[in-house]
């Protein structure tokens, strides 16, 4: 159910709702919505519909065989990354590369559906570029926030993966250009793991 929240939060705020907002459409009471979205209190199913419906969110199932989608990943990956786990980020980067390239074309769909919440790490750059190009794979459609996230291609972010800094670098030449666009440099060979 936390993840619910998690999304429902990220959805409520990229539309621009307070709380109370929601609380006045929804008819359940600001506190709760609070305490729901810090995964202080489990809703129920209809009261996570009455929330969602309220910020115009339609709550879909679907059989993602133990997938996270990009914007918990995301969430995970910057986490990691503000503890300084830099082996933590780039290992739950590459699960997501995994997990992206062993789903169906509907799944991977869904999976990059939401967008993560904004932040100035360059690891969200890397997980759109990754998104284009597994999307890309399987000739199916990439959400608009995908495509908008430019990154900075004139500032070449190479991320690191472990505590020490590594001497090698990657070999523009192998780096997808869906990655070289928003100035990352991780070569194509890296985003599946062994």
């Amino acid at each position: 159910m936390v993840n619910l929240a998690a999304s429902l939060r990220r959805v409520r705020k990229r539309s621009g709702a307070s709380l109370r907002d929601v609380a006045l459409r929804s008819g359940v009471a600001a506190s709760n919505i609070s305490a729901i979205e810090n995964g202080h209190r489990d809703p129920t199913s209809v009261t996570l519909s009455r929330l969602a419906s309220s910020i115009g969110v339609e709550w879909i199932p679907a059989v993602t065989q133990g997938r996270a989608p990009a914007a918990r990943a995301a969430e995970e990956i910057t986490v990691a990354e503000a503890h300084g786990e830099h082996a933590r980020a780039y290992r739950r980067f590459i699960q997501l590369a995994d997990d992206l390239a062993s789903a169906d074309p509907v799944t991977r769909v869904l999976l990059s559906a939401e967008e993560p919440d904004n932040s100035p790490s360059r690891w969200l750059d890397a997980i759109a570029a990754l998104l284009e190009v597994r999307l890309g794979e399987v000739s199916a459609p990439v959400p608009a926030w995908v495509t908008a996230r430019d990154g900075q291609p004139n500032a070449q972010w190479e991320p690191p993966r472990s505590s020490r800094p590594l001497s090698l670098t990657a070999d523009r030449s192998h780096v997808p250009p869906e990655f070289l666009r928003r100035g990352v440099a991780i070569e194509r060979g890296e985003l599946m793991s062994v």
